[in-house]
């Protein structure tokens, strides 16, 4: 069964991107608040993420971003 999840980028929020930052935050790239908006910070960290792992570094967490996030938690 194929989970669909929302596209994040700045502007969105919600419980998805709590758990979003959370995650970040785990891979030490996040340090702001969990506060569940997807602003600067949190886009500043989606672009390292991507950078790291060889994406294109847009902040937009989209399928390619999901699946390097899934790829990447223990």
């Amino acid at each position: 069964m194929v989970c669909k999840r929302r596209i994040l980028r700045i502007g969105t929020w919600g419980d998805d991107v709590v758990v979003l930052q959370n995650i970040l935050a785990s891979l030490g790239y996040y340090t702001g608040s969990l506060d569940g908006i997807f602003g600067p910070l949190t886009r500043q960290a989606v672009m390292r993420l991507q950078a790291d792992n060889g994406l294109i570094a847009d902040g937009i967490v989209g399928p390619l971003t999901y699946d390097l996030i899934d790829q990447l938690l223990p």
